[in-house]
């Protein structure tokens, strides 16, 4: 369905917007409104709160904009024909109606697992009324009526932190605190006499520094389009975690015998008590399905085993085989524009092919080729903004096979990204984040001999990419798991061809630990 909102009725572009939006959805935009629809249990469906706002003269395009922006509806806006660019400056401008309270209690809503939710529940036991706790569904219904009893409100959320800081999300307690130190310094704006309350969106940058709390890989590349300062502008969230005790195995293999620790504490110079610093935040991996892992494979050989293993990960699966380069181009362009990878936490890429050190041949022979970098720029930034901030993974299999250098030959059809840091994902109290930011790239590359060594065998890299992803996804996060399979496919590559093989590359820009759940 393609909207049009020029010269239509407001509310009817509104029905048909009502018409597509998840249960989930529902509510939380419900809950946007609150500020001028007060009665949150009298609304029975957003069908209902937009007859509401239309009789109070609410109901116009810019908030409605607003609405679905905040909820990543970014498809919807797409087919409204809305320029984000200019929609966003707006909101940096002050513009929003949507209050930041609002925007707060909806992200941190967002990040709480229904083990967390039942844990605060219980904590508010003495608080909210036997009868309203077994109504709560999401967090969001939890404030409703702690407002409600005058418990929490715009100015007043330490309930809220006291039971984050209880259940040891930390993490989202400095959200608040954040939120806390911008409406000290933000005075109210009014878009009209309608929206008295409304704090002015600002977005601060401010630079941080952070000590390494796990060995980087030396090959962590300089991308052409992205700075050192770029990159270190984002800081590391605390995160104090949940003590839990996970028994080791008795055969471990020697490089995961020591993981990364869900947190990393170090103790204050001058202090008796440990201080936690640098501690690593954790990618949100919650969503069902979990992401979208789109295989290409144009030799044959791994496209089974990895969708039979994504989709044990619970990511959703798309696989293509034998892809000329043309079609490969138009299937990565395809996929970056998807509509429902907004509501994914995570995006993975498989490719399987021929080509040269730095792109990849499809099964056109030795003609042209995609550089990596091109494959990467159809997920980054303004390419794809529905992935901004979330984790991207691409896990290349390159089989390297003689073919011409000239530059000429090298598909680069879309445009190059700016490597300007723009706003995740409109949460107004969190960094910008780089357009380099969150990128994984793992990429073993031998000789196409080996694909007539071991024909139709699947390649010792996506095979060991696939074991060590099963027998290690929930206990130990994504880079140390990758340390392991490099490991493991260079000792399988040199026995298979008796000579040293070629380091594997595996560099990112990841900000967080990334832990299959």
């Amino acid at each position: 369905m393609m909207f049009n909102q020029g010269g239509r009725d407001i509310r009817t572009l509104a029905v048909e917007i009502a018409g597509e939006l998840s249960q989930e959805e529902s509510v939380t935009l419900v809950y946007l409104c609150l500020d001028f629809v007060k009665d949150y249990s009298a609304i029975g469906e957003v069908k209902q709160l937009f007859e509401i706002l239309s009789k109070q003269n609410l109901l116009k395009f810019d908030f409605l904009t607003e609405l679905l922006y905040r909820i990543r509806r970014f498809d919807i806006l797409r087919r409204m024909k809305v320029d984000l660019v200019c929609f966003e400056r707006s909101l940096r401008a002050g513009q929003g109606y949507v209050s930041l309270y609002r925007l707060l209690m909806m992200d941190i809503s967002e990040n709480l697992s229904q083990e967390d939710l039942q844990s605060i529940v219980f904590l508010l036991h003495c608080q909210v009324p036997k009868g309203r706790q077994e109504a709560v569904k999401t967090f969001l219904d939890l404030v409703v009526d702690l407002e409600k009893l005058g418990k929490i409100d715009v100015n007043n959320l330490e309930v809220v932190e006291d039971c984050l800081q209880t259940i040891g999300r930390m993490d989202l307690k400095k959200k608040i605190l954040k939120y806390k130190q911008m409406g000290a310094c933000a005075p109210s704006v009014r878009r009209s006499d309608a929206y008295q309350n409304v704090i002015p969106i600002s977005v601060p940058c401010q630079e941080h520094g952070f000590e390494r709390t796990q060995q980087v890989s030396t090959l962590l590349p300089v991308f052409r389009s992205c700075n050192k300062d770029q990159l270190l502008r984002q800081h590391v969230h605390s995160n104090c975690s949940r003590s839990s005790e996970a028994s080791s195995e008795e055969h471990h293999s020697e490089t995961l015998s020591n993981p990364v620790p869900e947190t990393a504490q170090a103790s204050a110079p001058g202090t008796e008590c440990g201080v936690q610093q640098n501690v690593l935040e954790k990618y949100r991996m919650q969503s069902t399905p979990l992401g979208l892992c789109l295989i290409i494979d144009c030799i044959g050989t791994d496209a089974d085993l990895l969708k039979e293993t994504f989709e044990a990960l619970q990511f959703r699966v798309l696989l293509h085989l034998y892809v000329e380069l043309d079609d490969l181009k138009q299937i990565l362009r395809d996929t970056s524009e998807r509509n429902d990878l907004a509501a994914l936490d995570c995006f993975v890429c498989c490719i399987v092919s021929r080509g040269t050190p730095d792109s990849i041949l499809a099964i056109n022979g030795n003609s042209l080729r995609l550089s990596f970098e091109q494959i990467q720029q159809y997920f980054k930034g303004q390419s794809c903004r529905p992935l901004l901030g979330k984790p991207r993974l691409f896990f290349i299999q390159d089989f390297l096979t003689a073919t011409s250098d000239s530059d000429d030959e090298l598909e680069t059809d879309t445009a190059w990204s700016n490597g300007d840091a723009i706003q995740a994902d409109g949460n107004v109290w969190e960094e910008v984040v780089p357009q380099e930011a969150d990128i994984l790239w793992s990429c073993c590359q031998v000789s196409e001999r080996l694909l007539y060594q071991a024909p139709q065998q699947p390649s010792s890299f996506m095979r060991t990419l696939s074991e060590c992803l099963r027998k290690h996804q929930h206990r130990f996060d994504l880079v140390s798991v990758l340390t392991e399979v490099n490991k493991q496919t260079m000792l399988r590559n040199r026995r298979l061809t008796g000579e040293e093989p070629a380091p594997l590359v595996l560099r990112h820009t990841l900000r967080k630990m990334l832990i299959f759940p």
